[in-house]
């Protein structure tokens, strides 16, 4: 089977053979980054198993690709970081955004969607008036992208377009001179969201063709056994495997997802996870 996924302490005993079960060969495909692998996963199911982001694999549920994702979490990130502003900006307050104009790479970006939902639900900004600049479209050609969104010239640079103000704030921009975090103290704003909301993030989750399973029902079982004999001894370190222990935070980028106007109906766990909820029947 060839495999997309990047390289972690919950991934190395699958990649260097010390984790294997009989009956299936994995034949890695590096990509690098990972996140080149997620287009061509879901818009031509160019691996047999790939690293997905979550709102990715949202929308190739929508519509209607050929993979099932398994809640095998690879990923999570610290977001609030990740929402920069000028070093001059007078900003320090997200509810300062309002009516304001921010950039990000693409608007359907899984972390551009948790920070927006971060943003509305911990600091009360209102989402629906801001507008937004993006730099590339969704994965899927099918998506289009809500009204208050419009594509940024040939050859603008973001970064740029945040240092000199015509962008309020941008998220997803690597910190570099002239730019900071917009929030004094990100770490702190998002552990306070995560302690009040019970919430951890999931960024990137494992996908499959759904003709392998098709074929092989038991293929999801046999894979999160192996995903999760993997994890050895890192344990809490590394990000768990399967439905409850991150059913918070699947149903709450649903509903990110669905209020921002990314996916037309809030997505439930049994939508996004079938194989698991039926092999748990």
């Amino acid at each position: 089977m060839q495999v997309a996924i990047g390289t972690y302490d919950h991934t190395k005993g699958l990649k260097d053979g010390s984790v294997s079960t009989p009956g299936i060969d994995f034949d890695f495909v590096e990509v690098s980054p990972i996140t080149r692998a997620f287009r061509q996963m879901a818009t031509q199911q160019a691996y047999d198993i790939a690293e997905m982001a979550l709102v990715t694999y949202m929308l190739a549920r929508v519509y209607r690709k050929p993979i099932v994702g398994l809640p095998i979490v690879l990923v999570r990130s610290s977001l609030l970081q990740g929402l920069v502003t000028a070093s001059g900006s007078s900003i320090t307050d997200p509810r300062e955004l309002a009516g304001k104009t921010l950039g990000i790479r693409s608007y359907t970006q899984t972390s551009g969607v948790w920070v927006r939902g971060i943003l509305q639900d911990a600091f009360g900004l209102d989402l629906a008036s801001l507008k937004w600049v993006v730099f590339e479209g969704s994965h899927l050609d099918e998506y289009r992208d809500p009204s208050n969104v419009t594509r940024a010239p040939e050859g603008a640079n973001m970064a740029e377009m945040v240092k000199s103000g015509e962008l309020a704030a941008a998220i997803g921009l690597p910190m570099g001179e002239g730019l900071r975090t917009l929030l004094p103290d990100p770490a702190a704003a998002e552990s306070q969201w995560a302690t009040s909301s019970g919430v951890r993030t999931v960024n990137h989750i494992l996908t499959v063709k759904q003709s392998l399973v098709d074929a092989d029902p038991s293929l999801p079982t046999k894979l999160t056994d192996l995903f999760e004999r993997a994890r050895g001894s890192n344990g809490a370190s590394v990000p768990p495997i399967g439905i409850e222990p991150n059913r918070k935070a699947f149903e709450t980028l649903a509903r990110y997802a669905y209020e921002q106007k990314v996916t037309p109906t809030k997505m439930t766990v049994e939508e996004l996870f079938p194989t698991a909820i039926s092999a748990k029947a």
